[in-house]
Parts: structure tokens; sequence; C-alpha cells
């Protein structure tokens, strides 16, 4: 039972992103066709979708279940629909494969490193004890979610009935721990202490890899000096409560971590990959843009304040744009991948 517990959330924290990133990383030009660039893309826009999804349907008072069945549906429909794409465009137009030259014996050490000081964190974040009063909310939160088959209808502090809270209504993080609590049969304490770090935290050491790839690109041999410092940085990062070091150490559960973590680095990355486009004066693809905005929409998943967050990121980017390339026509995609943004934080203010 638990072996088949586990593949069904390998199934749906690994090989559904992969699927459905696949068919965006179809439409993406140059070395960004790979595993990590797939998963990365695959989770923005399936937790994209599942905000789109839930948000309404918390409103609306339905059932928890109805959410579960939805997402699921759309996972699987997302995920085949990537592969389909992607093996089409394989078809059509053969991926270029880059010439790798044979890896030294001090790069392979250096991975070695990087996988121990990662499995080490692992662990840390799996095995060890952090005192953390706000899993009194989120972790209960999904926990109810899961047990009573609603959504915000009861408050996680006293088990009694309430008002719908559009606060943490408009930022449904926790019930993603529940829907992955439901289709894998494991409790969401479990879900949200032990298979969401062994998930989060590779997915944001690969987004850091992606950044590396491109900081990088001439000096292949350097990437592992990158992620092993990188790895060093966050295992020695607790120098305070509220850096993202310890959120995602400690925190990996809460939508607060997801943000500082994915979020953020995620921006960077797309946003580097736009600028280079533009420095080329090349066209910017439209799956980038629609990366973007699953971004967006994944930060108001996260957190309320992610979508503040989101709408400064984009302003500084979109300022420092216009102002170096002169490109006017930019103002339209950055106009729409903000719109997720401006519509929760605008129901936030009318509705609160």
């Amino acid at each position: 039972m638990l072996v088949l517990q586990i593949g069904i959330l390998l199934l749906f924290a690994v090989a559904v992103p992969l699927g459905a990133g696949a068919g965006i990383a179809a439409f993406v030009d140059r070395q960004e066709k790979n595993a990590g660039f797939m998963w990365m893309a695959g989770y923005l826009v399936l937790l994209a979708v599942f905000q789109i999804l839930s948000v309404p349907l918390i409103i609306r008072g339905a059932r928890f279940s109805t959410l579960v069945l939805w997402f699921a549906v759309l996972c699987v429909l997302l995920s085949a629909a990537g592969v389909i794409v992607w093996l089409y465009r394989l078809h059509k137009r053969p991926a270029l494969q880059a010439v790798r030259g044979k890896a030294e014996k001090g790069e392979i050490l250096l991975w070695v490193v990087f996988g121990a000081l990662l499995l080490l964190q692992l662990f840390m974040a799996c095995y060890l004890t952090f005192a953390d009063g706000d899993d009194a909310y989120f972790v209960t939160a999904a926990t109810i979610a899961d047990g009573t088959d609603t959504m915000y209808f009861y408050l996680p502090y006293t088990g009694g009935t309430t008002s719908l809270d559009m606060r943490h209504a408009l930022a449904p993080f926790p019930l993603y721990i529940a829907f992955l609590a439901r289709i894998t049969g494991l409790h969401t304490a479990t879900v949200a202490h032990v298979a969401l770090p062994v998930i989060l935290i590779p997915l944001t050491y690969c987004i850091y890899g992606l950044i590396g790839s491109r900081l990088f690109k001439a000096k292949r041999r350097q990437l592992p000096v990158f992620m092993v410092f990188t790895a060093i940085l966050i295992l020695w990062g607790n120098y305070s409560l509220y850096t993202a070091e310890t959120f995602l150490m400690t925190r990996t559960r809460q939508g607060k971590a997801a943000l500082g973590n994915i979020m953020v680095p995620a921006f960077f990355f797309l946003v580097y990959l736009v600028g280079e486009r533009l420095a080329e004066n090349k066209k910017v693809e439209i799956s980038l843009w629609l990366l973007l905005f699953c971004l967006t929409t994944f930060s108001c998943l996260c957190s309320t304040f992610g979508g503040f967050l989101a709408a400064v990121l984009f302003g500084a980017f979109g300022l420092c744009a216009l102002t170096v390339y002169k490109r006017w026509r930019l103002l339209l995609p950055l106009v729409l991948c903000l719109l997720p943004a401006a519509i929760y934080m605008g129901m936030y203010m009318i509705m609160k």
C-alpha cells in the first residue's frame, strides 16, 4: 500500500509536471529543452491552474472533492497534451543536441559533494523537528479540508464554523497539500512535513541549476561549484527566522516558502531568458510569456502578498526593459502577465 501511495505521489509531483512542461519546452528555442526546465515549467502551469480553479470553487462553497476531481482530470489532460505536443514538435523539428565533453574527475566529485549536501538537507527537513506556530493554521487547514470535504468552512484554531476568510481563501496553498493527501491516501501531516520537502527542495535547486546554466554558458565545469556554493548558503542561512533559507528548510509546506524559494528565482530565470532575446533583437517566444503569466498566478496561490510582490518585480523589469531596449510592444505582454495579480488583489480589496 505504501509503495502504491509513493508511486501516485511521484506521478503527480514529478511525471505529470514533466509532461505538462514538455509542451511548453517544445516551443522554447535553444538549450532550455531539458528535464529541469520541463519540471519547473510544468509545476508553474499546474499550480497556476490549481489557483484559477480553486478560488471560484471556494467562493461558491463547493466541496473539496469537486476540486480534487477537476484538478486531477486537468493534470492528466495537460500532461498528456504536453507529451503529444513535445513528440509532434520533436518529429517535425528534431532538437539539436549540444556537444558535451567528457566530465573531469573534479567535476564529478563536485556533483557528488552537491548530492551529499542535498541529501543532508532533505534528511534535516524531513526528520528533524522545527517549532513553527503557523503550522497550527496551514497544516490544520489542509487536514480539515481533506477530513471534512469542505474548504475554509471551519476555523483551524478552534474547529468551529466561520465565515469565508478571503485572506487565506485567495491563497489556498494548503489545499494543494490536501489534494496530494487525498489522491495518495497519505495523511496531510505526512505530506506537509515529509513529501513536500522531498519535492520542493529539489525543485528549488533545479531552478538554481537552470540559473547557473545560463550564467556559466561556456564554463560548464563551474556549474557544480555554483550548486555546491548555493547548497552551503542554504544550509547555513538560518541567521534569522525570516530568511528564504529558513523558510525552505523549516517551513517548506507553507506558501510563503514557495513564494520566496520558487517564485522569485523562477522569475529572475525567466526574465533573464526574455532579456537574452531582447538583447539579441530576437522575438520572445509566447511560451515564455505564458510561463510568466503562470508564475504571477502561482505567486497569488502562495500568498496574498504574492500579487504585490509579482507586481513590483514585473514593474521593475518592465521599466528596465523599456528604458534599455525601447520596445513599447513589451507593454502588452507585461500587462497581460500582471492581470492575475491585479484580479486577485482587487478581489481581496473588495471582499476582505
